[in-house]
């Protein structure tokens, strides 16, 4: 600590009074923790202490130094140990939850399976899927508009099909089957992880309730099911060892990767799949969901959105090629500001791993620091009219500096992290923004969504991601575009 400067310890830092012995347990609200977190930084400052039993935790809404945490992973900080265990316990030891020299082994084969250049060659494949979900949606709506409809389901399936087929070359189909065992297991992990990460004791551990006993069914079956696609594989390779230069999804290319001195273990490789499949599924589709809760309440952006694909497509053309992506622009830009205003992780848990000083304040070895995300991406001291949906801040007219952009003068683009930062940046992210884009054209070009009920305010729920509660959608097929924004949109990189 002698080579350490700082002025203050977090012991200087304010916060809310806790209750004696138990500190902060009883006062969380586990539905709505982000938002907690957030009104606690409006009274107390971007960095403030919580108390559970005798464990003392920072909370940081400060973009600064969640910049510094995320930039020093692995080396200073790790996840909560507690967040890796629970995580851990229902078989996701993959490269979420993994540290140090294991983290490395695993991010390698994780980040190139998940590289512009595999996306790109796997963009068939979401077509595919794509297509599947207007066929679906056509036949929908050919029964007449389609009150109360659950289109965030919509989403999930698509995201699931497109993640099992990146994953280990399995296409579930769950958008023309509309039911798949797998898909109706995985859907209880998230809400019950957080049940368990944000439960001071452990109570699943020595009460087998009802529920308990359906959530280990569902883990038992996603581990049996998952198995077999690993065995698969394996005969695969074995059969066809041109597949070890060649591997054509990522379970494939984690087994051709085999380090003979370091191999992945089963429960590595079982592990890895098992967070593609959560993650891959539950963060995409709940962005994708708060896309079209913004697109109902404001349709004149839907209407911009058919504009640009007029523009790219033609009247009646499609998405053919990966380099119409990148010709998006306002539609990218809707799922950038969504993911601002809406991230789907807004609460990461972070420990020192030695003694730490950010933002002159000491930390000592093992500390607990949540960084808190949510707070300054929606602050008017970091964003410009930060609370209004703008996705224009996103996009630079020609010759023109970028209209209401954040990131001029003190603004900063630390302040939004929606997936997280610094070498452990998520490794997805590239996938969910062209699957975004993708599905948002989809919908976009033949189908209108409108609140069913205007007055029924949709809330945010926090279950390990951050979801939309009471969103409830009329979908119909969509009347011809308007010609009063042809031409309106004139945007360039």
């Amino acid at each position: 600590m002698t080579n350490l400067n700082f002025s203050k310890t977090y012991k200087d830092l304010d916060g809310p009074k806790g209750k004696p012995i138990v500190g902060h347990i009883f006062d969380l609200e586990k539905d709505r923790l982000h938002l907690q977190y957030e009104d606690w930084a409006k009274e107390y400052g971007e960095l403030y202490n919580l108390k559970f039993l005798n464990i003392n935790v920072t909370v940081s809404t400060n973009p600064d130094t969640n910049a510094y945490i995320f930039k020093n992973r692995p080396n200073k900080f790790r996840r909560f140990k507690k967040l890796a265990d629970v995580i851990n316990e229902v078989g996701v030891d993959g490269v979420f939850t993994a540290e140090g020299e294991s983290w490395k082994k695993q991010r390698k084969v994780t980040q190139k399976a998940l590289d512009n250049k595999n996306v790109k060659a796997f963009f068939p494949s979401i077509l595919t899927v794509a297509d599947r979900l207007k066929n679906y949606w056509d036949t929908q709506v050919s029964k007449g508009d389609q009150l109360d409809y659950p289109l965030s389901k919509d989403f999930i399936r698509a995201t699931v099909d497109v993640t099992t087929n990146l994953a280990f070359g399995y296409d579930m189909n769950t958008v023309e089957n509309q039911t798949n065992d797998t898909q109706e297991h995985v859907e209880k992990i998230f809400p019950q992880l957080n049940k368990r990460v944000n439960s001071p004791i452990p109570l699943y551990k020595y009460f087998k309730t009802a529920e308990v006993k359906d959530f280990e069914e569902s883990l038992k079956y996603i581990r049996e099911h998952l198995g077999k696609f690993i065995t698969q594989a394996e005969e695969r390779l074995k059969n066809d060892p041109s597949l070890y230069e060649n591997p054509s999804n990522f379970l494939e290319a984690m087994l051709a990767s085999q380090d003979k001195d370091d191999p992945f273990t089963w429960d590595e490789i079982f592990g890895n799949l098992y967070t593609m499949l959560l993650a891959g599924e539950d963060t995409t589709s709940n962005s994708l969901t708060w896309t079209s809760y913004f697109l109902s309440k404001y349709p004149e952006v839907q209407e911009k959105i058919r504009e640009e694909i007029r523009q790219v497509l033609g009247e009646n053309g499609k998405i053919k090629s990966f380099e119409q992506i990148q010709q998006f622009q306002y539609t990218s830009a809707v799922f950038k500001e969504v993911t601002r205003l809406k991230p789907v992780t807004p609460n990461l848990y972070m420990q020192c791993l030695e003694d730490t000083v950010v933002n002159d304040v000491l930390f000592p070895k093992g500390h607990f620091i949540i960084t808190q995300l949510s707070s300054a991406a929606r602050s008017e001291e970091y964003f410009e009219k930060a609370k209004e949906f703008i996705p224009e801040r996103w996009l630079k007219e020609k010759d023109e500096p970028v209209v209401g952009c954040p990131f001029h003068g003190h603004k900063k683009a630390d302040a939004m992290k929606p997936f997280g930062g610094g070498p452990r940046l998520c490794p997805g992210k590239f996938l969910a923004e062209v699957e975004s884009v993708v599905f948002l054209v989809t919908l976009m070009k033949d189908f209108e969504i409108e609140f069913y009920d205007k007055d029924l305010e949709v809330e945010e729920l926090f279950a390990f991601t951050m979801q939309a509660k009471n969103l409830k959608l009329n979908f119909k097929k969509r009347h011809q575009v308007s010609d009063k924004l042809k031409g309106e949109l004139n945007y360039s990189n």
